[in-house]
């Protein structure tokens, strides 16, 4: 079986949806996730999850011939409007056609409130006939689910079909890095509905994110897991920004141009090209 496999948008943070979704017909793909998370792309107005900007998409899709399946949504699930804004969030999803979305949940010390709030949103999921794929966080300020066990051990309190994994190895080489990130991405295999791949390049301490099979991660293994389970993926490399040292983020000043966009999925796509035939 194939890889099922669209991009992410956040390498085209800053730029319109109508340049990004262009750039991803032309290297090949036919899926997109929006990436709307909260932190790590520009300021999302709440204009973003309107009915109006969701016609606007779906003319967008419809224009460069893509679908879309998955919405990336991180936020912190502990913040005051978090049910309100994140259910917001599930209601644009539907409206685009995406039933999943991403999201990386917050810190540990906040887990019982986020708890509870899964449950709530989890209803709210499912009349929505959507799922919310947890993501394992990539810094401290999400570090509620960092490892495998974090996560099933949420999975488990919450108690819901709504809710199950969006795979993301590239975070756990910046969150933990002395762990084996695509063993963890396998553990994580028999509850995942979605899985981001995104490789690391540690340059002087901090983590950058090049073009698939260019970084630091043995994806094959975890490349054929996904195809033979038909677990959908995006390619998430979000090029505008880095990890510090010490994992946070940093965001540059200006938007990567199209074209660089352009020859790295070109490049990912070639790495991916056994599994997509």
């Amino acid at each position: 079986m194939s890889l099922r496999i669209g991009v992410n948008t956040a390498m085209f943070d800053g730029l319109d949806p109508d340049i990004a979704f262009a750039t991803i017909a032309e290297a090949g793909f036919h899926s997109v996730e929006l990436a709307y998370n909260q932190g790590y792309v520009g300021g999302l107005s709440p204009e973003l999850f309107s009915a109006r900007h969701a016609d606007r998409i779906l003319a967008l899709l419809e224009k460069h011939r893509l679908t879309t399946h998955t919405l990336g949504a991180t936020m912190n699930l502990a913040a005051d409007d978090a049910i309100a804004d994140f259910s917001q969030r599930i209601r644009f999803a539907e409206m685009i056609g995406a039933r999943r979305l991403t999201v990386c949940l917050g810190r540990r010390a906040d887990r019982e409130l986020i708890i509870e709030r899964l449950k709530v949103l989890a209803d709210v999921a499912l009349a929505h006939q959507c799922v919310i794929c947890i993501e394992n966080g990539g810094d401290p300020g999400f570090d509620l689910f960092a490892l495998a066990e974090d996560g099933f051990a949420i999975l488990e309190a919450v108690n819901s079909p709504a809710l199950a994994f969006n795979i993301d190895a590239g975070n756990m080489v910046s969150l933990c890095p002395q762990v084996d990130a695509i063993a963890q991405a396998l553990a994580m295999m028999p509850a995942a509905a979605h899985c981001h791949i995104k490789d690391v390049s540690v340059r002087q301490g901090e983590f950058f994110f090049p073009a698939i099979g260019e970084g630091d991660l043995n994806y094959p293994p975890l490349l054929d897991a996904l195809a033979e389970q038909g677990i959908p993926c995006s390619f998430e490399i979000p090029l505008r920004m880095h990890r510090r040292g010490d994992s946070y983020p940093e965001r540059a000043s200006r938007p990567v141009p199209p074209a660089t966009s352009l020859a790295v999925l070109q490049r990912s796509r070639q790495t991916l090209l056994p599994w997509l035939e």
